[in-house]
């Protein structure tokens, strides 16, 4: 595999480990609620994917089980992302996507806009999904209402966005980074041309006007989290709204201090465990991301993941070349989504 090839697997199945569905459910929880249709002891899931230099393709498999994202799960979420979902094998799927019913018999792809909220049921499934930045598509999807639309591989634009998907899948492994960097390219022109056919004109109130300024301030946090003065009044004053307010639209987040320490702490991990060569010392990494005194990072750490920064700095040796599974950093797995802003 390439080097530039970022993948990750991940797989859980209640025949290896008794606690696999209820570990499932929380590493989902940040995206939707997740309600097995089936007992926990007969539950099994294969997530593996690859980071297309921002654009994410995952190809997913599982049990009959029941998603819903809520207002709640998209005021929490710091991406800006939509999802095209190639149905591989299935028996069956249905959904209400905002307003809007869909399912299995309307075609093989659907597009969602992780914006809005959606309540949807799968019989066993495989699926490909492509997720991307919506400042990743042509501007004039802007205009348009696509979340819950179906879409038949047979039209024109669906048979090339489908064809896209599985042959950047079959071809992931052994891309270059300027291969990942084409086919992600190419892959938002493919959505963007699929939205442009198949959408209709959207309506004023798609989007709530907190959901845009939670964006807004997680985006200002994500890119100061070295600044040590940066704090919950330093986010109100950059988006200029009253502290009420702000403490209104982080409150799905857990609060602004609670948000901006999580942001430092995933800052961390992630320099920790591409620090291979050791170049830096803890004490550096977690004075760059905001925090002044070794043992609250330390101590914050741990109760985040689990571990101090020392044992991720073992368990991240260059002799386990996949990294952490979601087992163990259980949003591991779906942090390039959380980068898609």
């Amino acid at each position: 595999m390439s080097a530039s090839a970022r993948r990750d697997l991940w797989i859980l199945d209640a025949r290896e480990r008794a606690d696999a569905a209820q570990k499932y459910r929380e590493a989902c929880a940040h995206l939707f609620d997740v309600t097995l249709l089936g007992p926990d002891d007969a539950f099994h899931n294969r997530m593996e994917g690859y980071n297309l230099a921002g654009v994410v393709l995952a190809r997913c498999s599982g049990v009959p089980q029941r998603f819903e994202r809520k207002l709640s799960h998209i005021a929490a979420d710091v991406s800006d992302s939509v999802m095209a979902v190639l149905e591989l094998e299935s028996g069956g799927w249905r959904g209400d996507y905002d307003g809007r019913p869909a399912s299995s018999e309307l075609g093989a792809i659907r597009l969602i806009d992780m914006s809005r909220p959606f309540d949807m049921v799968t019989e066993r499934f495989e699926t490909v999904h492509l997720v991307l930045s919506r400042a990743a598509l042509e501007p004039q999807t802007a205009e348009l209402d696509f979340h819950g639309c179906v879409v038949s591989e047979e039209s024109p634009s669906g048979r090339l966005l489908g064809s896209h998907i599985r042959a950047t899948w079959a071809g992931a492994a052994a891309m270059s980074a300027t291969d990942l960097t084409l086919a992600g390219k190419a892959a938002a022109a493919l959505v963007s041309a699929v939205i442009l056919a198949h959408g209709a004109p959207a309506g004023d109130d798609i989007r709530p006007v907190e959901k845009m300024l939670l964006a807004s301030a997680q985006r200002f946090v994500i890119q100061n989290l070295s600044d040590p003065d940066l704090s919950p009044e330093a986010v109100r004053d950059h988006i200029g709204v009253s502290r009420s307010l702000l403490y209104k639209v982080f409150e799905p987040v857990g609060g602004v201090s609670a948000f901006i320490q999580a942001r430092r702490l995933d800052q961390a991990f992630d320099e920790i465990m591409g620090d291979q060569a050791n170049q830096q010392t803890l004490a550096e990494i977690g004075y760059r991301v905001g925090f002044r005194s070794d043992a609250h990072f330390s101590r914050a750490f741990r109760a985040r993941f689990g571990m101090t920064p020392g044992r991720l700095r073992t368990l991240g040796e260059p002799a386990r070349p996949e990294g952490l599974s979601a087992i163990e950093r259980p949003d591991d797995v779906f942090d390039w989504l959380r980068g898609l802003i």
